[in-house]
């Protein structure tokens, strides 16, 4: 047997060993009970993958971890994970929580981002409106109005801004779920979930005057004191409006009553005249 037959020998039995060595730690993975009473099995996240995402087998992982550091409800089985959307952006790593998934089958990616009892509702914005760029699906804005107060018309009329609706979460913007860079972009719209009490008072700030958006610190949970809108704008209630009586009728003088002349032919003998006669 000459060097270079040897030498390959070799290499075939060293890639033996390794591939039974690997097998040996898989093994002890599968089995954690077996050798770790204090580990469990629990799904977890291989890749990273933004909120929407249909989850695949490709994209799960099924780790050992201590007992103590599962959560409760831990997704034990793939099988439970595959054809779910992601809620949330998941990071490579995360444990799998029922709470993070929603069914393919309750509609498109953003009504599954929508959490029980609440709505999405989108108005349109511009880039100040859109917080110059930085507003981001995710975070939390509160929702002024500016409006005036008595008549529009007049030089005096006072303009003041309240806060409507506070601590709302973005859903989308510019009709997209997740935003991975922190980079401005001008908006056109954005999506809001709200109740339906909340999308009420929405709609009405929205037809009162001039709405705006302030984002929030998100770790600011603070509530602030609303303002209660009427729908009833302020010029109607300083200036109600009279209704108009009808003009009186004009007296019409009578017109005098013409006579009407007729024309008749009397003949006597051979003599024939003309008279006129009134009616």
């Amino acid at each position: 047997m000459n060097t270079r037959s040897l030498f390959f020998v070799l290499l075939s039995l060293l890639f033996g060993v390794g591939a039974v060595l690997l097998a040996q730690s898989w093994l002890k993975q599968r089995q954690p009970a077996e050798g770790n009473p204090s580990q469990a099995l629990v799904v977890t996240m291989a890749v990273n993958v933004p909120a929407g995402t249909v989850l695949e087998a490709r994209h799960l992982s099924v780790q050992p971890l201590p007992k103590e550091l599962i959560p409760d409800k831990a997704i034990t089985e793939t099988e439970k994970v595959v054809d779910r959307v992601a809620k949330f952006p998941m990071l490579r790593g995360d444990i799998l929580h029922p709470d993070k998934l929603a069914l393919k089958g309750e509609g498109s990616v953003l009504a599954s981002l929508i959490e029980p009892n609440k709505r999405a509702v989108t108005i349109r914005v511009n880039d100040v409106v859109g917080v110059a760029g930085f507003l981001l699906p995710g975070n939390r804005v509160d929702v002024l109005v500016t409006y005036r107060v008595g008549n529009q018309r007049s030089a005096s009329s006072e303009a003041i801004t309240e806060v409507v609706l506070n601590n709302l979460k973005v859903l989308a913007v510019d009709q997209k779920v997740d935003q991975q860079t922190n980079q401005p972009l001008v908006v056109r719209a954005v999506t809001l979930e709200v109740s339906l009490e909340e999308a009420e008072v929405l709609m009405s700030a929205r037809s009162l005057g001039n709405i705006q958006l302030a984002l929030r610190n998100p770790t600011d949970d603070s509530q602030v004191e609303l303002a209660q809108l009427n729908s009833e704008p302020e010029e109607a209630k300083a200036e109600p409006k009279v209704e108009a009586k009808p003009p009186d009728p004009v007296p019409v003088a009578p017109r005098p009553v013409q006579s009407s002349k007729r024309k008749i032919e009397v003949i006597r003998g051979t003599s024939q005249q003309t008279v006129s006669v009134e009616s």
